[in-house]
C-alpha cells in the first residue's frame, strides 16, 4: 500500500484541515514513491489540476526537458526575463538539502510558512480525492498553485525524466525545451539516442515553440521532423555561445545562450513586443515607419543606452548550488557537481581542465559515485583522459540516491587500465583519505556523481539549508 492511500485509510476525512507542520509535510513527502513514468502519472495530474481549477490553463509555462544543464537553463532564463521586466517562477524537479529550493518566486526561496500552507492544500485535495500522487507530482502542483496565487506572468518548469509520461507534461507549454539529448534513465529509454530524443520532444505541442541546444546535426534534423509532425513550430537551434567570463563561457556558454532564446521567444513570439536588449541593441523603428531609425531614435539611443548581454552577464552571471560550484575559502579547493550522465560528467571534466591551464592544480582527487545507467568503461575512460591532463587519485563510493555501480568492480577495472583508484563503503572516509592526498593550498578536490553527493558534502559540514 503506497503513503497516500495508507494516509487514506487512517484519516477520518472530517479532520483533514488539522494542519501539518512544516517538518510533518516534509516527513509525508519523503515516505512517498519519489516519482512514477506511465499513463497514470498524467491522468492523476490532469485531475489534480482540475480540482484545483484547471490553474495550469491561467499560466504561461515553459517547459525546459533534457539530459543535462535543466536547471541551469531555467536560471538563467530567469536572469533574462527579470531583466525584461517579467515576474518570473521557477520549480525545478530536485533539491539538494530541504524541498524549498524547488520553488523559486523572483529570486528567492518559499518560506517555510508558504511551502507548509501551500503543500497542505495540495496534499489534503489528493487525499480527499483519493489520488495516489508521488512527490515530485505533489510538488510539481504545488508550484503551479504558488505561482498562480502571486500572479506571476511567466512559469519555467523543469521536467523531472523524459517527456511523455513525466509529470509536468500534462501542461500546454507557450515553449517546450530539451536542452541536450544522452544516454541517461537507460532503464526507461534505452540506449537509443533517436528513441531518447522522441521521448524528450513529448513535451512539444501543437502550435507552440520549440527549442534545443542539441549539438548533433543529424540528431537535429531528425528533432526538427518530429516537432513538425507534432504541429509545434520548430526554432532555430543554440548555435553560439553566450559571452559568459572565463572559464564559464566554455562550459555554459550554450546552456546561457538557450536562456536568452528561451526570453527571446517569450517576448517576441508570445508577448509579440520589442526587445533592443535582446535583439543586440537593434534601434527600434516606429510603428509603420520603413528603412533607418530616425534621427531622434538614435539620439535618444545615445542618451539612453541599451544595456547589451554581454554586459549583463559580467554583473549578473551566477550558477547555481551543486554545478561546478567551487568552494575556494576551503583547504584543500571543493568542487561539487551533480553530473549523473557522461555528457555532464565530460563538461565537468572539462572544466577541471580549464582551471588547470588558469592555474597549474597541484594534486587533484575525485570522489566519485558512478550512475548505473554508465557503461563503466564509458565513464572511467573520460576519467583517464582526464588524469592524462590533470594527474591525480581517483576514490570510488556508492552513490547515496539512485543505484551505482559496484565500488570494487570500479577500483579492479579503474587499475586494470592504468587509473590510481581506491574503493569506499562510507563519504567521510573517502573525503578523508582524497584530502590526504592533495595540496591544501593549489590542490582540488572534487565530489561528483548525483545530486546525493552533494548533499553528502553539506551534511559532512552540518549544514542544514542552502540559500
Amino acid at each position: 500500500m503506497s503513503a497516500l492511500n495508507q494516509i487514506i485509510s487512517n484519516v477520518n476525512k472530517a479532520s483533514l484541515n488539522k494542519t501539518r507542520n512544516y517538518n510533518q509535510v516534509v516527513q509525508l513527502l519523503d515516505s512517498l514513491r519519489p516519482s512514477d513514468y506511465n499513463q497514470n502519472t498524467i491522468k492523476r495530474m490532469k485531475k489534480l489540476d482540475s480540482l484545483l481549477g484547471n490553474i495550469s490553463s491561467k499560466l504561461d509555462i515553459v517547459l525546459v526537458g533534457g539530459a543535462s544543464g535543466k536547471s541551469l537553463t531555467i536560471s538563467f532564463a530567469a536572469k533574462i526575463l527579470k531583466e525584461e521586466g517579467y515576474s518570473v517562477g521557477a520549480a525545478y524537479s530536485s533539491h539538494i538539502l530541504n524541498y524549498n529550493e524547488r520553488l523559486v518566486l523572483k529570486d528567492s526561496q518559499i518560506s517555510n510558512k508558504d511551502f507548509t500552507d501551500l503543500l497542505n492544500t495540495v496534499i489534503d485535495i489528493a487525499i480527499e480525492n483519493e489520488i495516489n500522487a508521488t512527490s515530485y507530482e505533489v510538488m510539481t502542483m504545488a508550484s503551479l498553485l504558488y505561482f498562480k496565487e502571486n500572479n506571476i506572468d511567466i512559469v519555467l518548469l523543469e521536467v523531472g525524466v523524459g517527456g511523455i509520461f513525466d509529470a509536468a507534461n500534462f501542461c500546454i507549454p507557450v515553449i517546450s525545451v530539451v536542452t541536450r539529448v544522452a544516454k541517461d534513465h537507460t532503464e526507461l529509454f534505452g540506449m537509443d539516442l533517436e528513441k531518447i530524443a522522441a521521448d524528450m520532444i513529448g513535451i512539444s505541442k501543437p502550435g507552440r515553440w520549440f527549442v534545443s541546444a542539441e549539438q548533433s546535426k543529424l540528431l537535429l534534423q531528425k528533432m526538427k521532423i518530429m516537432v513538425e509532425e507534432k504541429g509545434a513550430l520548430w526554432s532555430m537551434p543554440i548555435r553560439k555561445l553566450a559571452n559568459l567570463p572565463y572559464i564559464y563561457e566554455q562550459l555554459y556558454g550554450r546552456t546561457a545562450s538557450l536562456g536568452e532564446r528561451i526570453a527571446q521567444i517569450y517576448v517576441e513570439n508570445v508577448k509579440e513586443k520589442f526587445s533592443p536588449f535582446l535583439k543586440g541593441n537593434l534601434l527600434a523603428t516606429e510603428k509603420g515607419q520603413r528603412g533607418r531609425p530616425t534621427l531622434q531614435a538614435k539620439r535618444n539611443a545615445e542618451l539612453n543606452p541599451v544595456r547589451t548581454l554581454k554586459n549583463f552577464w559580467v554583473d549578473n552571471f551566477e550558477l547555481l548550488k551543486g554545478r561546478f560550484e567551487l568552494l575556494d575559502k576551503e583547504k584543500p579547493t571543493i568542487l561539487l557537481d551533480n553530473a549523473r550522465n557522461l555528457d555532464s560528467l565530460e563538461n565537468l571534466f572539462l572544466g577541471i581542465r580549464l582551471l588547470n591551464y588558469q592555474k597549474s592544480i597541484k594534486g587533484f582527487a575525485l570522489v566519485l559515485g558512478l550512475n548505473k545507467n554508465i557503461d563503466v568503461l564509458e565513464g572511467l575512460k573520460l576519467v583517464r583522459y582526464l588524469n592524462k591532463k590533470v594527474g591525480g587519485h581517483l576514490f570510488f563510493i556508492p552513490l547515496p540516491d539512485m543505484p551505482s555501480h559496484d565500488v570494487m568492480e570500479l577500483e579492479k577495472v579503474s587499475k586494470e587500465i592504468g587509473l590510481k583508484a581506491k574503493a569506499y563503503n562510507s563519504f567521510e572516509t573517502a573525503f578523508e583519505a582524497a584530502k590526504a592526498v592533495v595540496d591544501p593550498r593549489d590542490g582540488l578536490l572534487c565530489i561528483t556523481g548525483s545530486i546525493g553527493m552533494v548533499k553528502q558534502y553539506w551534511m559532512s559540514r552540518g549544514i542544514k539549508k542552502i540559500n
